[in-house]
């Protein structure tokens, strides 16, 4: 495997956040039990959770810095980019239904939304990354890795 440009090097490593959460969840009562639990409930607070803490920052920096310079220099990315944004918004729907889970069907939500997390995050790592760093030119990737530092570091708690 090629190695990730450094403007991509910190969302990548929220894809490895979101993979571990997204695989968890896939294997529901083998997952391994370190830092989790196979309670339902228990999952459902954690997803929002990590929405909260990790992933609408991820998806807003993805929205704000990287994707405005997929619109302007790497048009054949464009159709990608915005189904990402619709899983982006459907991402957000789920969150709001974990919020106050129904008994019912969580279970299946929780496997789905690890499923869908999976599949989103390995088709940015697979078909959106290496398509933006074919395509783009060197001083576009500088000004994208520059973005997107700042837009962390304008959103990392004054504690750190």
């Amino acid at each position: 495997m090629a190695r990730r440009h450094p403007s991509l090097v910190p969302l990548s490593r929220d894809h490895h956040e979101g993979l571990i959460l997204a695989i968890r969840l896939q294997q529901r009562e083998k997952a391994l039990l370190r830092m989790w639990s196979h309670d339902a409930e228990y999952q459902s607070r954690a997803i929002v959770d990590f929405y909260e803490s990790d992933l609408a920052n991820h998806f807003d920096a993805e929205e704000q810095v990287l994707f405005p310079f997929i619109d302007r220099h790497v048009p054949s990315a464009v159709p990608l980019k915005n189904e990402l944004i619709a899983e982006h918004r459907e991402f957000a729907q789920y969150v709001e239904g974990f919020r106050h889970p129904s008994p019912d069907t969580l279970e299946a939500r929780l496997r789905e939304f690890g499923e869908k997390l999976e599949l989103h995050i390995r088709k940015e790592d697979r078909k959106l990354f290496p398509l933006f760093e074919e395509k783009a030119p060197a001083e576009i990737m500088k000004q994208v890795e520059q973005g997107i530092q700042r837009f962390y570091e304008e959103r990392r708690p004054p504690s750190e």
